[in-house]
């Protein structure tokens, strides 16, 4: 039997093994987006300021939300919403972004966004409200 026969079997046991390790952390913020170890879809741009805004996105670390522990600075506080500001509160819940939210996407939550939400819209989102080159 050649050994390539055996490379499926192999990439297949060391999948689960990545799985049964993801499974184990479920606090990590990127389970909530992610629930499974797949790569992610090639649906994604292919400009490189692009993937890394949507990938700052899926791991919920932007300039916009966690500058502040680089300067020093009080975290950032959405005033609308009498809330801290997070990458879940700007994409899904934020009052004050939602008129434009809706030209765009109407998600429940951040898995339900990357999920089922073209890519292109996401960023689309986020440069007509401003926050492309904050994110």
């Amino acid at each position: 039997m050649p050994h390539t026969d055996y490379c499926p079997k192999i990439n297949c046991y060391i999948k689960s093994k990545w799985q049964e390790l993801w499974d184990s952390f479920p606090e990590n913020k990127l389970c909530r987006v992610k629930t499974t170890v797949e790569t992610v879809s090639n649906a994604v741009p292919r400009k490189r300021r692009d993937d890394l805004v949507l990938t700052r996105a899926r791991i919920g670390h932007t300039y916009l939300t966690h500058s502040y522990l680089l300067h020093g600075d009080e975290r950032p506080y959405c005033i609308p919403c009498d809330c801290a500001v997070t990458v879940s509160h700007i994409l899904v819940d934020c009052c004050e972004y939602s008129h434009i939210r809706q030209k765009y996407y109407t998600v429940p939550d951040l898995k339900t966004l990357f999920q089922q939400t073209d890519p292109y819209l996401i960023l689309d989102f986020l440069k007509e409200s401003d926050l492309y080159r904050t994110f």
